[in-house]
């Protein structure tokens, strides 16, 4: 199993990115092994028969995934408690940060709304915006409020409510309201048609979902972190699950509150550069975005044809593949999905493009060191 004083030296050594994976490999590999030993050992007494063959194959498919998260968050919780910085040690271009620099570039801030309840996406919004405001950096960004509503009462509500928040907040942030017609390629081409029409006005762009929480310290943190390194594509922060009145959730949210923040920085220490992105609370590189994240088309026939439901992974490894870094920021926080069927919906699209992901990608032109990163968040669907 794994050392813990060889995970903490590791921790508090600046290894190099190649060294860090090589040996993560090797760690999981090793636990698997060992698990699937005393698996075998379990199984022996009393003959190891055919029964017992088929168990432990069974279980051997099913163990490197396990052990994969469990070496991951090991490794995220000995970087929290003996790396000197933390944050240093897996993203050291944030740790440069001060704080203070002065906010230059456009951006973008796109909440992707369909079927939502307005209220609560102004509700969730309005802080942002005061902080915004109160920084004196409001006219440095815009929001863009993207509706696929499909239902037509809903839609006219929308643009009420947002028509009059928009007028509200004129003479400080702009904000804007557009609700397509037909939602082709649903949230990816609701982003791409956002980039189609504005993105050239805009030097970066924060994804939100309509259940997204963001304060204006850490949007304003990703932006400066952004402006100081152009190599940067994409820079994802944390999402933790706020309290919720539904019992759902709170579980939800008690399981990501735990354990999010050790497994993210775990996942960063070896992904480095290959970091995740979950598609929200998300900045982007717009240039580069627009140029190589297209989406393709999977083959039509097929079970998995058409339309990529689940974009994010895909557009961070197109992001990485263009040359561009991908990281990961374990800051803030984000309303989790309320019910168990909304939750069961998101994650439905997740495991969809989780296949869509691997079928894509790991026979692709990208980096090997991207492909395994790829290869490690299909694992976890």
């Amino acid at each position: 199993m794994l050392n813990p004083s060889t995970v903490a030296a590791m921790a508090r050594t600046g290894l190099p990115v190649t060294q860090r994976r090589v040996l993560f490999s090797v760690l999981v590999a090793v636990t698997t092994v060992m698990a699937l030993g005393l698996a075998a050992v379990a199984l022996s007494p009393g003959g190891f028969g055919v029964v017992d063959l088929v168990l432990l194959a069974l279980y051997a498919i099913a163990l490197p995934w396990l052990v994969i998260g469990f070496s991951i968050s090991v490794i995220g919780f000995c970087v929290l408690q003996f790396a000197r910085d933390p944050l240093a040690a897996i993203f050291p271009g944030a740790a440069r940060i001060r704080g203070d620099e002065p906010i230059a570039a456009m951006t973008a801030i796109l909440i992707c709304i369909r079927n939502e309840a307005p209220e609560r996406v102004i509700r969730n919004l309005s802080p942002l915006l005061t902080g915004l405001a109160t920084a004196g950096v409001g006219g440095r960004f815009h929001v863009f409020v993207l509706s696929d509503t499909g239902d037509p009462a809903l839609a006219a509500i929308e643009e009420e409510r947002f028509g009059a928040f928009a007028s509200a907040w004129q003479d400080r942030v702009a904000v804007t309201y557009r609700r397509r017609r037909t939602n082709t390629e649903f949230k990816a081409g609701n982003i791409r048609d956002f980039c189609r029409q504005w993105g050239a006005d805009y030097e970066f762009a924060l994804t939100l979902d309509a259940d997204s929480f963001m304060t204006a310290d850490a949007v304003l943190r990703l932006v400066r972190i952004m402006q100081d390194d152009p190599r940067l594509g994409i820079v994802q922060s944390l999402v933790v699950g706020l309290p919720s009145t539904s019992a759902f959730a709170r579980l939800f949210q008690f399981g990501m509150r735990l354990g999010m923040r050790s497994y993210t920085i775990g996942s960063a220490w070896w992904q480095a550069d290959c970091g995740p992105y979950w598609g929200h609370n998300a900045l982007l590189r717009l240039a580069p975005f627009i140029a190589h994240c297209r989406l393709p088309d999977l083959p039509a026939g097929s079970v998995l044809g058409g339309h990529i439901l689940s974009h994010d992974q895909i557009e961070a490894v197109l992001m990485r593949r263009a040359g561009y870094h991908v990281r990961v920021l374990p800051v803030e926080y984000r309303a989790g999905k309320r019910t168990l069927r909304r939750c069961s919906n998101s994650f439905a699209a997740i495991c969809a493009g989780a296949t869509a992901t691997c079928s894509t990608f790991i026979c692709s032109a990208c980096p090997a060191s991207c492909r395994s990163a790829a290869i490690s968040w299909c694992s976890r669907s």
